[in-house]
């Protein structure tokens, strides 16, 4: 028990420290910034769901923060901008229309644009969208949807 000890909390302190400096690499050569989403309080979000013990397991076992603080802390020495970006709807607004649509499971479809796919790469773009807005001075285009209107001039309701 005693060699033991320890080793799995190592494990994961070593690819944590593996997936920072390439996502930091990767972002100097690109002259890119990283966004990532803010999971503080995931797990008691999370834990409230009925999951089977694996699940709770990897799910609860993962260092969040400590790959957040490896990418802030590489990210300042390499001169890359790390930016936490919040998950309100993350995963649930499209990131071509920027309307809420339907997530279930793995899967996304958007309403108003009929944009389908993974719903996680939807999630990433998203995430990508929102690190742009807020790193640009007076944030962006990227953020805005086009609202109609009718003949009269008033707005008229996105359709779902």
């Amino acid at each position: 028990m005693q060699r033991l000890s320890g080793r799995e909390r190592r494990f994961q302190q070593w690819l944590n420290h593996q997936i920072s400096v390439a996502v930091i690499q990767q972002a100097k050569n690109a002259k890119a910034i990283v966004a990532i989403e803010n999971l503080t309080g995931i797990r008691e979000r999370t834990n409230t769901q009925p999951r089977s013990k694996v699940e709770r397991r990897r799910s609860n076992s993962w260092s969040f923060y400590q790959l957040r603080c490896f990418l802030e802390y590489k990210g300042i020495k390499e001169g890359v901008e790390v930016i936490a970006v919040p998950p309100a709807y993350t995963s649930q607004t499209c990131h071509q229309c920027l309307h809420i649509g339907l997530r279930s499971d793995k899967r996304f479809k958007c309403g108003n644009c009929k944009w389908h796919g993974d719903a996680d790469l939807n999630g990433a773009k998203m995430i990508s969208l929102l690190g742009q807005s807020v790193s640009l001075p007076g944030g962006s285009g990227y953020l805005c949807c086009n609202l109609s209107t009718d003949s009269s001039g008033l707005l008229q309701s996105p359709a779902l």
